[in-house]
């Protein structure tokens, strides 16, 4: 019998053994996952059960994935501010030139100079305030607190209002865009949302472009809507609420040098658009408005064209 008493006392001992050192293992688990910041580690056994390193790989599965997390934010923020400080250049050098045609003004001797100098500070305030508003734009589309309204908006009258409004650029220019456009293609979203989508892609045409846009919009059928709910478009096919296409394109220098796959990021500019001016923000606010409301947009640029596709 004292023979199995020593074997039970034996079993005892290593039991207790084992529970102590599971019971090391999860603290260290433990700690592991409540470390912050730079000392993430990932977790190493020194007792490797099964369930112990089935957890330990959930754990080193976690630990990655806030670490990647972690380098990717440290990135953007690098990125950020790399291109905020780009922005606050171009902001300054408009601001500086309105400033020195002011002090001019000042020493002017003759009317006809001060209306120059006048006339080239509002100029350079103005390109200014385009990059403010720009901005700001960009503040309130990727604000969580923005709501967008869903209500039925009619593609081919918002579109008409922003070539009416752009019409003096377009004269100035020489420009006639070229339009094909079915009538009231309705879509559920926000007006004003959908607006600006429109009037940054035609004010990157008239900015960047070297000829007169090619603007092209089509409804199409949604079998799903019921019938009392369509529309018609312009050749007699009926569009509901929901499918739409609408591109516009235009030729354009330099297009050579632009990278495609960056054309949606803020403050993004290739050569070409440097020297015209801009924010580089025009088209990631089209981009932020159109995923709120569950539309596509994409940019490609064949053929020595410049082409905008905004869907639903």
């Amino acid at each position: 019998m004292i023979w199995l008493g020593v074997l039970c006392l034996l079993l005892a001992v290593a039991l207790a053994g084992y529970v102590a050192a599971t019971e090391r293992q999860m603290r260290a688990l433990a700690d592991a996952l409540a470390v912050r910041g730079r000392d993430l580690r990932r977790v190493r056994l020194r007792f490797p059960t099964r369930a112990a390193r089935a957890l330990a790989q959930e754990a080193n599965g976690l630990i990655d994935e806030a670490d990647a997390a972690r380098l990717k934010a440290a990135e953007e923020r690098r990125e950020l501010q790399r291109n905020l400080a780009t922005f606050s250049h171009d902001v300054r050098t408009p601001l500086a030139g309105a400033q020195g045609y002011l002090q001019l003004y000042a020493v002017a001797e003759s009317d006809e100079e001060r209306s120059e100098c006048v006339a080239a500070a509002i100029e350079r305030l103005g390109v200014m305030r385009v990059l403010v508003d720009q901005l700001f734009e960009y503040a309130k589309a990727v604000s969580d607190d923005r709501e967008l309204a869903r209500e039925p908006v009619d593609v081919a009258d918002v579109l008409g209002e922003c070539l009416a409004e752009l019409y003096p650029s377009f004269v100035e220019r020489g420009w006639a865009p070229e339009v094909a456009a079915d009538e009231a293609v309705e879509v559920l979203a926000d007006r004003e949302a959908l607006t600006r989508i429109v009037e940054n892609v035609l004010g990157n045409c008239l900015r960047h472009g070297s000829g007169a846009p090619r603007i092209e919009l089509r409804g199409a059928v949604d079998p799903a809507r019921p019938s009392d709910t369509a529309c018609f478009a312009g050749d007699g096919a009926a569009a509901g609420y929901g499918d739409f296409t609408l591109s516009i394109s235009n030729e354009a220098e330099g297009l050579e040098t632009l990278d495609a796959s960056r054309l949606f990021e803020r403050f993004y500019r290739g050569d070409a658009a440097r020297s015209t001016g801009g924010s580089g923000l025009g088209l990631a606010i089209a981009a932020d408005l159109a995923r709120a409301m569950g539309m596509s947009l994409e940019a490609t640029v064949p053929d020595g064209r410049f082409t905008v596709t905004l869907w639903k």
